[in-house]
Protein backbone atom coordinates (compact mmCIF):
# COMPACT_ATOMS: atom_id res chain seq x y z
CA UNK A 1 0.00 0.00 0.00
CA UNK A 2 2.89 2.33 0.66
CA UNK A 3 4.58 1.84 -2.16
CA UNK A 4 1.52 2.56 -4.54
CA UNK A 5 1.22 5.81 -2.31
CA UNK A 6 4.67 6.81 -2.89
CA UNK A 7 4.41 5.80 -6.79
CA UNK A 8 1.32 8.43 -6.91
CA UNK A 9 3.19 10.93 -4.88
CA UNK A 10 5.81 10.87 -7.81
CA UNK A 11 3.76 10.63 -10.54
CA UNK A 12 1.68 13.48 -9.46
CA UNK A 13 5.11 15.66 -9.59
CA UNK A 14 5.95 14.60 -13.06
CA UNK A 15 2.98 15.80 -14.22
CA UNK A 16 2.86 19.41 -12.24
CA UNK A 17 6.59 19.91 -13.55
CA UNK A 18 5.51 18.79 -16.99
CA UNK A 19 2.69 20.98 -16.60
CA UNK A 20 4.75 23.81 -16.09
CA UNK A 21 6.61 23.33 -18.38
CA UNK A 22 4.32 23.47 -21.34
CA UNK A 23 2.49 26.85 -19.48
CA UNK A 24 2.78 29.44 -21.88
CA UNK A 25 5.19 32.12 -20.98
CA UNK A 26 5.08 35.98 -21.79
CA UNK A 27 7.35 39.23 -22.03
CA UNK A 28 6.91 40.25 -17.98
CA UNK A 29 7.95 42.56 -15.80
CA UNK A 30 10.16 41.09 -12.67
CA UNK A 31 10.99 44.05 -10.52
CA UNK A 32 12.90 46.38 -12.52
CA UNK A 33 13.50 43.85 -15.70
CA UNK A 34 11.68 42.90 -18.64
CA UNK A 35 11.59 39.16 -18.97
CA UNK A 36 11.13 37.68 -22.03
CA UNK A 37 9.07 34.00 -22.54
CA UNK A 38 12.09 32.11 -21.83
CA UNK A 39 12.92 33.59 -18.66
CA UNK A 40 15.27 36.23 -19.63
CA UNK A 41 16.42 39.45 -18.93
CA UNK A 42 15.21 41.35 -22.21
CA UNK A 43 17.31 44.53 -23.50
CA UNK A 44 14.86 46.30 -26.07
CA UNK A 45 16.71 46.95 -29.44
CA UNK A 46 14.13 48.46 -31.62
CA UNK A 47 13.23 50.20 -34.51
CA UNK A 48 9.72 52.14 -34.80
CA UNK A 49 8.00 51.75 -38.10
CA UNK A 50 6.06 54.78 -39.42
CA UNK A 51 3.78 54.69 -42.41
CA UNK A 52 3.04 51.18 -42.03
CA UNK A 53 -0.28 50.87 -40.20
CA UNK A 54 -0.86 54.86 -40.13
CA UNK A 55 0.21 57.48 -42.48
CA UNK A 56 2.91 60.54 -41.51
CA UNK A 57 3.19 63.00 -44.21
CA UNK A 58 7.12 63.92 -43.69
CA UNK A 59 8.37 60.45 -43.95
CA UNK A 60 6.85 60.97 -47.66
CA UNK A 61 8.55 64.12 -48.28
CA UNK A 62 5.38 66.36 -47.70
CA UNK A 63 4.39 69.08 -45.12
CA UNK A 64 4.10 68.69 -41.68
CA UNK A 65 0.85 68.57 -41.15
CA UNK A 66 -2.59 66.06 -40.04
CA UNK A 67 -2.84 63.17 -43.33
CA UNK A 68 -6.40 63.82 -43.30
CA UNK A 69 -5.73 67.02 -45.21
CA UNK A 70 -3.78 64.15 -47.72
CA UNK A 71 -6.92 62.53 -47.69
CA UNK A 72 -9.38 64.79 -48.61
CA UNK A 73 -7.05 66.15 -51.69
CA UNK A 74 -6.16 62.69 -52.89
CA UNK A 75 -9.96 62.11 -52.65
CA UNK A 76 -10.57 65.28 -54.79
CA UNK A 77 -8.56 64.35 -57.35
CA UNK A 78 -9.13 60.35 -57.88
CA UNK A 79 -12.25 59.84 -56.17
CA UNK A 80 -13.75 59.01 -52.19
CA UNK A 81 -11.92 55.99 -51.97
CA UNK A 82 -8.34 57.09 -52.93
CA UNK A 83 -6.99 57.92 -49.96
CA UNK A 84 -8.62 54.73 -48.07
CA UNK A 85 -7.02 52.34 -51.20
CA UNK A 86 -3.36 54.20 -50.97
CA UNK A 87 -3.52 53.41 -47.02
CA UNK A 88 -4.35 49.65 -47.72
CA UNK A 89 -1.51 49.53 -50.14
CA UNK A 90 0.46 50.70 -47.07
CA UNK A 91 -0.32 48.16 -45.10
CA UNK A 92 0.55 45.58 -47.51
CA UNK A 93 3.58 46.85 -48.96
CA UNK A 94 5.50 48.91 -46.29
CA UNK A 95 6.41 46.52 -44.39
CA UNK A 96 6.74 43.08 -45.64
CA UNK A 97 8.68 39.95 -44.76
CA UNK A 98 11.60 41.00 -46.28
CA UNK A 99 11.74 44.30 -43.38
CA UNK A 100 11.82 41.85 -40.54
CA UNK A 101 14.22 39.65 -42.07
CA UNK A 102 16.55 42.60 -42.83
CA UNK A 103 15.62 43.86 -38.73
CA UNK A 104 16.95 40.55 -37.58
CA UNK A 105 20.01 40.81 -39.83
CA UNK A 106 20.76 44.55 -38.62
CA UNK A 107 19.94 43.32 -34.56
CA UNK A 108 16.93 44.71 -33.96
CA UNK A 109 15.23 42.19 -31.50
CA UNK A 110 12.07 44.28 -31.40
CA UNK A 111 10.19 46.87 -33.47
CA UNK A 112 7.41 49.42 -31.83
CA UNK A 113 4.48 49.33 -34.36
CA UNK A 114 1.99 52.15 -34.03
CA UNK A 115 -1.49 52.12 -35.50
CA UNK A 116 -4.36 54.97 -35.48
CA UNK A 117 -7.69 54.64 -33.52
CA UNK A 118 -9.21 55.97 -37.05
CA UNK A 119 -9.24 52.00 -37.99
CA UNK A 120 -11.34 50.86 -35.58
CA UNK A 121 -14.12 53.08 -36.69
CA UNK A 122 -15.57 50.63 -38.87
CA UNK A 123 -15.64 47.28 -39.36
CA UNK A 124 -13.69 46.57 -42.82
CA UNK A 125 -10.29 49.19 -41.68
CA UNK A 126 -10.44 47.14 -38.48
CA UNK A 127 -10.25 43.54 -40.62
CA UNK A 128 -7.44 45.12 -42.84
CA UNK A 129 -5.43 46.25 -39.72
CA UNK A 130 -5.63 42.69 -37.70
CA UNK A 131 -4.90 40.84 -40.92
CA UNK A 132 -2.01 43.14 -42.45
CA UNK A 133 -0.60 42.19 -38.68
CA UNK A 134 -1.63 39.05 -38.49
CA UNK A 135 -0.38 37.40 -41.64
CA UNK A 136 3.47 38.74 -40.66
CA UNK A 137 3.45 37.59 -36.97
CA UNK A 138 5.16 33.71 -38.51
CA UNK A 139 7.70 35.93 -39.85
CA UNK A 140 7.94 38.19 -36.80
CA UNK A 141 8.63 34.86 -34.52
CA UNK A 142 10.12 33.08 -36.79
CA UNK A 143 12.70 35.61 -36.74
CA UNK A 144 12.40 36.27 -32.74
CA UNK A 145 11.74 40.23 -33.51
CA UNK A 146 8.97 41.18 -30.49
CA UNK A 147 6.35 43.60 -30.97
CA UNK A 148 5.49 47.00 -29.53
CA UNK A 149 1.63 47.48 -30.52
CA UNK A 150 1.60 51.68 -29.74
CA UNK A 151 -1.32 53.96 -30.02
CA UNK A 152 -0.11 56.80 -32.30
CA UNK A 153 -3.46 58.39 -32.92
CA UNK A 154 -6.11 58.24 -30.33
CA UNK A 155 -9.90 58.47 -31.00
CA UNK A 156 -9.19 62.17 -30.02
CA UNK A 157 -5.81 64.30 -30.25
CA UNK A 158 -3.94 63.31 -27.07
CA UNK A 159 -1.84 66.04 -27.26
CA UNK A 160 -1.99 69.73 -29.92
CA UNK A 161 0.69 68.61 -32.44
CA UNK A 162 0.01 67.58 -35.71
CA UNK A 163 1.38 64.30 -34.91
CA UNK A 164 -1.78 63.44 -33.00
CA UNK A 165 -3.85 64.20 -35.86
CA UNK A 166 -4.52 67.61 -33.78
CA UNK A 167 -5.92 70.88 -35.94
CA UNK A 168 -6.38 74.30 -34.84
CA UNK A 169 -9.65 74.46 -32.37
CA UNK A 170 -10.20 70.56 -32.13
CA UNK A 171 -11.63 68.69 -29.05
CA UNK A 172 -8.77 66.54 -27.28
CA UNK A 173 -9.20 63.39 -25.60
CA UNK A 174 -9.02 64.88 -21.93
CA UNK A 175 -12.10 66.86 -22.71
CA UNK A 176 -13.99 64.00 -24.36
CA UNK A 177 -15.55 61.18 -22.08
CA UNK A 178 -16.93 58.94 -24.65
CA UNK A 179 -13.22 59.57 -26.72
CA UNK A 180 -11.89 58.07 -23.38
CA UNK A 181 -14.25 55.05 -23.28
CA UNK A 182 -13.96 54.62 -27.07
CA UNK A 183 -9.99 54.80 -26.83
CA UNK A 184 -10.37 52.15 -23.86
CA UNK A 185 -12.72 49.37 -25.89
CA UNK A 186 -10.77 49.85 -28.99
CA UNK A 187 -7.50 48.42 -26.85
CA UNK A 188 -10.31 45.93 -25.66
CA UNK A 189 -10.59 44.44 -28.44
CA UNK A 190 -6.71 44.51 -29.23
CA UNK A 191 -6.14 42.45 -26.33
CA UNK A 192 -9.05 40.06 -27.36
CA UNK A 193 -7.61 39.35 -30.33
CA UNK A 194 -3.41 38.99 -29.34
CA UNK A 195 -4.42 37.79 -25.85
CA UNK A 196 -2.19 34.57 -26.88
CA UNK A 197 0.12 36.03 -28.90
CA UNK A 198 3.65 35.74 -27.01
CA UNK A 199 5.36 37.47 -29.55
CA UNK A 200 3.57 40.58 -27.97
CA UNK A 201 5.68 42.14 -25.77
CA UNK A 202 3.32 44.55 -24.87
CA UNK A 203 0.74 47.25 -25.06
CA UNK A 204 2.09 50.86 -25.56
CA UNK A 205 -1.65 52.90 -24.18
CA UNK A 206 -0.76 55.79 -25.75
CA UNK A 207 2.02 57.90 -27.62
CA UNK A 208 3.16 61.58 -26.12
CA UNK A 209 0.20 62.52 -24.22
CA UNK A 210 0.69 65.88 -22.91
CA UNK A 211 -2.25 67.38 -20.43
CA UNK A 212 -1.44 70.15 -18.02
CA UNK A 213 0.23 69.26 -14.79
CA UNK A 214 -2.89 70.20 -12.71
CA UNK A 215 -5.21 67.72 -14.38
CA UNK A 216 -2.37 64.84 -14.60
CA UNK A 217 -4.30 62.70 -12.61
CA UNK A 218 -6.69 62.93 -15.52
CA UNK A 219 -3.28 60.68 -17.39
CA UNK A 220 -3.57 58.31 -14.82
CA UNK A 221 -7.23 57.96 -14.94
CA UNK A 222 -7.19 56.89 -18.13
CA UNK A 223 -5.02 54.58 -18.05
CA UNK A 224 -6.37 52.58 -15.40
CA UNK A 225 -9.44 52.48 -17.76
CA UNK A 226 -7.62 51.45 -20.50
CA UNK A 227 -5.52 49.01 -18.18
CA UNK A 228 -9.23 47.65 -16.66
CA UNK A 229 -10.21 46.96 -20.18
CA UNK A 230 -7.54 45.04 -21.09
CA UNK A 231 -6.88 42.97 -18.11
CA UNK A 232 -10.81 41.30 -18.93
CA UNK A 233 -9.36 39.34 -22.02
CA UNK A 234 -5.52 39.46 -21.33
CA UNK A 235 -4.09 39.04 -18.29
CA UNK A 236 -0.59 37.95 -19.15
CA UNK A 237 0.47 40.74 -21.55
CA UNK A 238 3.10 43.69 -20.37
CA UNK A 239 1.02 47.74 -20.47
CA UNK A 240 3.65 50.37 -21.46
CA UNK A 241 2.77 53.78 -19.81
CA UNK A 242 4.05 56.54 -21.30
CA UNK A 243 5.04 59.53 -19.38
CA UNK A 244 3.27 63.27 -19.48
CA UNK A 245 4.74 66.01 -21.70
CA UNK A 246 4.74 64.49 -24.82
CA UNK A 247 6.27 61.31 -22.86
CA UNK A 248 9.57 63.14 -21.90
CA UNK A 249 8.85 63.36 -17.81
CA UNK A 250 7.87 60.37 -15.91
CA UNK A 251 7.00 61.93 -12.78
CA UNK A 252 3.10 61.80 -12.35
CA UNK A 253 3.48 57.83 -13.34
CA UNK A 254 5.85 57.50 -10.36
CA UNK A 255 3.83 59.33 -8.28
CA UNK A 256 0.85 57.65 -9.19
CA UNK A 257 2.43 54.46 -9.74
CA UNK A 258 0.45 52.11 -6.73
CA UNK A 259 -2.66 52.83 -9.29
CA UNK A 260 -0.97 51.28 -12.08
CA UNK A 261 -0.87 47.61 -13.09
CA UNK A 262 1.65 45.71 -11.72
CA UNK A 263 3.00 44.30 -14.66
CA UNK A 264 4.04 47.04 -16.67
CA UNK A 265 7.10 49.43 -17.72
CA UNK A 266 7.53 53.24 -18.01
CA UNK A 267 8.74 54.64 -21.30
CA UNK A 268 10.22 58.04 -22.23
CA UNK A 269 10.67 59.79 -25.32
CA UNK A 270 13.71 61.91 -26.17
CA UNK A 271 15.50 63.77 -29.12
CA UNK A 272 17.90 66.52 -28.45
CA UNK A 273 16.53 68.76 -31.41
CA UNK A 274 16.05 72.20 -28.72
CA UNK A 275 19.02 71.52 -26.82
CA UNK A 276 18.12 68.88 -24.49
CA UNK A 277 20.98 66.73 -23.00
CA UNK A 278 20.51 63.43 -22.79
CA UNK A 279 23.02 62.93 -20.26
CA UNK A 280 20.76 65.50 -17.72
CA UNK A 281 17.99 64.16 -18.75
CA UNK A 282 18.29 60.46 -18.02
CA UNK A 283 19.04 60.31 -14.71
CA UNK A 284 15.57 61.94 -13.70
CA UNK A 285 13.88 59.38 -15.75
CA UNK A 286 15.96 56.47 -14.32
CA UNK A 287 15.19 58.25 -10.53
CA UNK A 288 11.48 57.80 -11.62
CA UNK A 289 11.55 54.12 -12.39
CA UNK A 290 14.42 53.31 -10.03
CA UNK A 291 11.40 54.48 -7.11
CA UNK A 292 8.91 51.89 -8.13
CA UNK A 293 11.42 49.08 -9.37
CA UNK A 294 10.10 49.65 -12.97
CA UNK A 295 11.74 49.04 -16.09
CA UNK A 296 12.47 51.59 -18.38
CA UNK A 297 13.15 51.83 -21.74
CA UNK A 298 13.15 55.17 -24.48
CA UNK A 299 10.52 54.58 -27.34
CA UNK A 300 11.59 57.38 -29.53
CA UNK A 301 14.67 58.99 -30.15
CA UNK A 302 17.11 59.73 -33.36
CA UNK A 303 16.48 61.93 -36.42
CA UNK A 304 19.35 63.50 -35.76
CA UNK A 305 23.55 63.54 -36.26
CA UNK A 306 25.42 60.21 -36.20
CA UNK A 307 27.32 61.44 -33.81
CA UNK A 308 24.67 62.41 -31.38
CA UNK A 309 22.81 58.86 -32.20
CA UNK A 310 25.69 57.21 -30.99
CA UNK A 311 26.46 58.91 -27.89
CA UNK A 312 22.66 58.70 -26.70
CA UNK A 313 22.74 54.61 -27.35
CA UNK A 314 25.75 54.35 -25.83
CA UNK A 315 24.79 56.09 -22.80
CA UNK A 316 21.83 54.08 -22.45
CA UNK A 317 23.20 50.97 -23.39
CA UNK A 318 25.72 51.75 -20.47
CA UNK A 319 23.38 52.57 -17.95
CA UNK A 320 22.42 49.28 -16.39
CA UNK A 321 19.19 50.75 -15.24
CA UNK A 322 17.90 51.25 -18.64
CA UNK A 323 15.91 48.18 -20.39
CA UNK A 324 16.71 49.33 -23.81
CA UNK A 325 15.70 51.80 -26.92
CA UNK A 326 14.05 52.27 -29.84
CA UNK A 327 15.38 54.66 -32.71
CA UNK A 328 12.95 56.40 -34.69
CA UNK A 329 12.49 55.38 -37.72
CA UNK A 330 12.95 52.28 -39.84
CA UNK A 331 12.26 53.78 -43.14
CA UNK A 332 11.87 56.94 -44.79
CA UNK A 333 12.27 58.83 -47.86
CA UNK A 334 16.24 59.73 -48.79
CA UNK A 335 17.56 63.35 -48.78
CA UNK A 336 19.37 64.68 -51.01
CA UNK A 337 22.07 67.74 -50.22
CA UNK A 338 20.87 69.92 -53.28
CA UNK A 339 19.64 73.25 -53.10
CA UNK A 340 16.09 72.75 -54.30
CA UNK A 341 15.45 70.03 -51.43
CA UNK A 342 16.93 72.32 -49.33
CA UNK A 343 13.73 74.43 -50.20
CA UNK A 344 11.27 71.90 -50.32
CA UNK A 345 8.72 71.04 -47.69
CA UNK A 346 8.79 69.36 -44.75
CA UNK A 347 11.93 71.84 -44.12
CA UNK A 348 13.64 69.21 -42.22
CA UNK A 349 17.21 71.53 -41.22
CA UNK A 350 14.80 74.51 -40.36
CA UNK A 351 12.24 72.23 -38.08
CA UNK A 352 14.61 70.19 -36.11
CA UNK A 353 17.76 72.86 -36.40
CA UNK A 354 20.59 70.13 -37.78
CA UNK A 355 22.57 70.75 -40.97
CA UNK A 356 21.01 69.10 -43.38
CA UNK A 357 23.90 67.04 -44.41
CA UNK A 358 24.11 66.00 -41.32
CA UNK A 359 20.79 64.51 -40.87
CA UNK A 360 20.18 60.77 -40.37
CA UNK A 361 15.99 60.01 -40.55
CA UNK A 362 16.11 56.06 -40.93
CA UNK A 363 17.76 53.30 -41.60
CA UNK A 364 16.66 52.50 -44.83
CA UNK A 365 15.37 55.15 -47.49
CA UNK A 366 13.03 55.46 -50.67
CA UNK A 367 13.73 57.73 -53.81
CA UNK A 368 11.29 60.00 -54.88
CA UNK A 369 11.77 61.71 -58.00
CA UNK A 370 10.82 65.70 -58.65
CA UNK A 371 7.56 64.34 -59.95
CA UNK A 372 6.27 62.60 -56.82
CA UNK A 373 7.46 65.56 -54.42
CA UNK A 374 5.68 67.71 -56.49
CA UNK A 375 2.64 65.67 -56.14
CA UNK A 376 3.31 65.21 -52.22
CA UNK A 377 3.49 69.03 -52.13
CA UNK A 378 0.24 69.52 -53.17
CA UNK A 379 -1.23 66.78 -51.51
CA UNK A 380 0.11 68.31 -48.07
CA UNK A 381 -0.64 72.12 -48.55
CA UNK A 382 2.60 73.13 -49.67
CA UNK A 383 2.41 76.66 -50.48
CA UNK A 384 2.85 77.48 -54.45
CA UNK A 385 2.63 73.73 -55.42
CA UNK A 386 0.10 72.82 -58.03
CA UNK A 387 -2.68 70.42 -58.95
CA UNK A 388 -1.25 67.30 -60.85
CA UNK A 389 -3.30 65.87 -63.26
CA UNK A 390 -5.52 62.48 -62.41
CA UNK A 391 -3.16 60.66 -65.00
CA UNK A 392 0.04 62.33 -63.15
CA UNK A 393 -1.17 61.30 -59.70
CA UNK A 394 -2.66 57.60 -60.12
CA UNK A 395 1.21 57.31 -61.65
CA UNK A 396 2.67 58.63 -58.74
CA UNK A 397 0.96 56.69 -56.03
CA UNK A 398 1.90 53.45 -57.99
CA UNK A 399 5.41 55.11 -57.98
CA UNK A 400 5.16 55.42 -53.96
CA UNK A 401 4.12 51.97 -53.44
CA UNK A 402 6.75 50.64 -55.32
CA UNK A 403 9.25 52.86 -54.17
CA UNK A 404 8.98 51.96 -50.44
CA UNK A 405 9.75 48.13 -51.16
CA UNK A 406 13.00 46.81 -49.42
CA UNK A 407 14.00 46.15 -52.88
CA UNK A 408 14.41 49.66 -53.95
CA UNK A 409 15.81 50.94 -50.52
CA UNK A 410 19.08 52.32 -49.47
CA UNK A 411 20.60 50.98 -46.59
CA UNK A 412 22.18 53.50 -44.22
CA UNK A 413 25.33 51.46 -42.95
CA UNK A 414 26.65 54.40 -40.92
CA UNK A 415 23.52 54.76 -39.23
CA UNK A 416 23.32 51.31 -38.15
CA UNK A 417 26.61 51.41 -36.98
CA UNK A 418 26.30 54.60 -34.82
CA UNK A 419 23.28 52.45 -32.70
CA UNK A 420 26.02 49.89 -32.01
CA UNK A 421 24.64 47.44 -34.32
CA UNK A 422 26.11 45.15 -37.02
CA UNK A 423 24.48 44.48 -40.06
CA UNK A 424 25.18 40.46 -40.95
Amino acid sequence: MNKIIVLKFFLCLNMSAFSQSNEITYFHRSNSNIIDPNGNRFIIQATNVSCWLYQENYIFGGAQNVHKITSENLNKILGTNAYGNFSKQMMENFITEEDIRLMKKMGFNSVRVGFSAESFDNDSTKKVLFSTLDNLLPTFKENNVAIILSMIHATMPQNTLWVSNYTKGATVLWDSEEAKLKTAAIWSEIAQHYKDEQIILGYDLLNEPNITRKRENELIDLYQKITTSIRKYDPNHMIIYEGNSYATKLDALSKYDSLLDSNACYQFHFYSWFGNKIEKQLPKHIESADLKQRPIFCGEFGINRLSAIKQQVDLMNNTREMDGWAMYTWKSIELTTTKEEKKRAPYYGKWIFIPFEDLHMSVLQFHMNNEMRDVMDWLTNVKGSKKPSVETTVNVIEKIINAVGVKNCKIDKTHIEALGLKFN
